[in-house]
């Protein structure tokens, strides 16, 4: 007895589906191997003898070939499903004698008379489809397509960098993503709320997709950049002949209570008909930020509505360990209208699936508990990181790209901060400390780079403060990204990580907003306060066991934005110091510092 056809799945050639079991379970163009009708037959409905059907549909679906990477893993190749059918033999009743017959190994296309009319009906159907233009569904616009397959190939356990123009694709890893690629993942938004330090508001406002050309953005900046935008935008409003695009950026002014201090997060809170998504980054919204530096992103995955009535409850939390219990905590912190209506809003939405990353903010004022800045990854690395599993000779590495003023010895700031970024469930190993390297580039990097001088203009580390902590030095690594094509990009991302001494393994890794700083990462007063300047904000990976490094060969691991192991400066290397100045020509003939009316010559985090 045959087993039942397939079902013809409902998005025939449009389905982008990799799923095995849906693959086996419905019927699908590249499913056909061979017509079920005669030469003859064939010719007569305006179907050339030979000509298969599976081939019929996927000239006419325009669906990739068989050398597109999506297309083949959505199904058998065509010519391995023709050399895998088999030859079964069929006893007559009557006459006891024996007949091969070739079956194809699709259920329920085989070569049994009881199955030949399913079979016709079958082919009767995709003929239809393809002289019939009325039968077809419509195609997936190039932007459509490309947003399903980000979509499903995406990753929540990991980062991913920013697209770099004019990028080699072979370096862009699994995938690399613009800011538009981001905000198109789940169809219409209806409301986002950006964190930044720097806006360019022309630029943000084209970057938005027409599936959120509408809804409001609230736009959140320190207070005195805030109070610059809101002016630009009433000029705006003015003077343009579309004053109500600007009319939909609400600014949201974050208080800045101590001298020094930035509202430096980078963070996206997108709001669709589908869900919210949290988006933890380090670029700022302006162009050469999202264009032509090495960034990182991180994205949540889609947080479901709640059922009607349901909200989270994360009053058991008092340690803040979950996502959406740290997530709403730092947001209170804000302590505006703004944020306390997100806070609403996202108490509605199911956030329980977010469990790849714990986060690590820093909010300015003074604090008397563990959960901000180094003290709340300290609390983190005591209850994840085994200390059998961290042995001695594990590094800390870190890059960022800018540093602040750490003190004229190492001992005055600089070594509790790195004893509290080796700590484990042991506790803090204050006998030994683990060697410390930092990653920032250099004046031939940056001279060299794809923007030459002008990338400088976003690693603002100032010769005063050098000068002060010349013993940094000696920990200071080349910027060099080879395995990433990235050695040429100026980078703007920042990490910190603990990796094994074979460069294999690493123990953690965060990505983060957070530069090397006492504002940014809070310094221990005599009284016990523990003093942040800065808004931060990051996400820790962080498994337990010791996870291996990123690997291209096989997609997966911890990924790490620079070459490994890091190669130390040597006598004659110097550091990139932005108010330096430089007569030998970058890549664009220019010296440094170069014309102030560029657009590129700006100091941003």
């Amino acid at each position: 007895m045959s087993s039942s056809p397939k079902e013809r799945c409902k998005y025939w050639g449009n389905c982008f589906r990799k799923n095995k079991d849906h693959l086996s379970q419905y019927l699908h163009p590249f499913d056909i191997s061979k017509p079920a009708v005669s030469p003859s037959s064939s010719s007569k409905n305006g179907v050339k003898s030979g000509t298969t059907p599976g081939s019929i549909a996927r000239k006419s679906d325009k669906l990739p070939s068989s050398s597109n990477p999506v297309a083949g893993q959505r199904g058998p190749d065509k010519t391995k499903l023709s050399a895998d059918t088999s030859t079964k033999s069929i006893t007559s009743g009557r006459s006891g004698s024996s007949t091969s017959v070739k079956t194809s190994p699709i259920s329920g296309i085989g070569g049994s008379s009881s199955s030949s009319g399913k079979r016709n009906l079958i082919s009767e159907e995709i003929k239809r489809w393809e002289l019939d233009p009325s039968t077809r569904l419509p195609q997936p616009s190039p932007g459509e397509r490309k947003r399903r397959r980000i979509t499903q190939t995406i990753q929540h356990d990991r980062y991913y960098f920013t697209k770099v123009v004019g990028h080699p694709d072979k370096f862009s890893d699994d995938i690399a993503l613009s800011f538009r690629d981001i905000l198109s993942l789940d169809g219409k938004l209806t409301k986002t709320w950006q964190f930044t330090y720097v806006v360019d508001l022309d630029w943000l406002l084209e970057e938005y997709p027409e599936n959120a050309a509408e809804g409001p953005i609230f736009l959140f900046l320190g207070e005195k950049q805030a109070a610059e935008v809101q002016n630009q935008i009433m000029q705006q409003k003015k003077t343009t002949s579309q004053p109500k695009k600007y009319s939909r950026i609400i600014v949201v002014p974050a208080s800045l209570p101590l001298a020094y201090g930035t509202h430096h997060t980078k963070l996206m809170i997108l709001q669709s008909e589908h869900g919210i998504r949290v988006v933890i980054h380090t670029a700022n919204l302006i162009q050469v930020d999202w264009s032509v530096k090495s960034q990182g992103v991180w994205i949540s995955p889609l947080c479901p509505l709640l059922p009607e009535g349901d909200q989270n409850d994360t009053s058991d939390d008092t340690d803040c360990l979950r996502f959406n219990s740290y997530l709403l905590k730092y947001l209170g912190s804000y302590s505006t209208s703004a944020t306390d209506q997100l806070i609403r809003i996202l108490k509605k939405y199911d956030m329980t699936g977010v469990t790849q990353v714990k986060l690590v903010g820093g909010i300015p004022g003074m604090h008397n508990d563990s959960l901000y800045g180094t003290l709340r990854l300290q609390k983190l690395l005591s209850l994840y990181v085994e200390d059998s599993k961290v042995r001695p000779g594990w590094r800390i590495v870190a890059n960022c790209s800018s540093i602040g003023s750490l003190g004229s010895t190492a001992s005055e700031w600089f070594d509790k901060f790195v004893r509290a970024l080796q700590t484990t469930n042991s506790g803090v190993d204050n006998s030994r400390q683990a060697l410390f390297q930092l990653v920032f580039p250099t004046v031939d990097m940056i001279r060299n780079s794809l923007e030459g001088y002008c990338g400088g203009a976003s690693v603002p580390y100032h010769l005063a403060t050098h000068r002060r902590q010349s013993w940094l030095r000696d920990h200071m690594c080349h910027w060099e990204s080879k395995s990433h094509g990235r050695s040429r990009v100026v980078p703007h991302i920042k990490s910190y990580t603990r990796l094994s001494p074979d460069m294999k393994s690493a123990a953690w890794f965060l990505l983060t907003s957070a530069n090397l700083s006492k504002a940014a990462w809070g310094q221990l007063l005599d009284d016990g306060r523990f003093r942040i300047r800065s808004y931060e904000l990051g996400v820790l990976f962080v498994k337990g066991d010791p996870q291996k490094v990123y690997n291209k060969d096989d997609s997966c691991g911890v990924l790490v934005p620079y070459s490994l192991p890091p190669r130390p400066y040597s006598k004659t290397d110097k550091p990139w110091i932005a108010d330096l100045k430089y007569s030998q020509l970058d890549t664009h003939g220019n010296k440094w510092p170069v014309d102030t009316d560029n657009q590129l010559f700006k100091e941003v985090g």
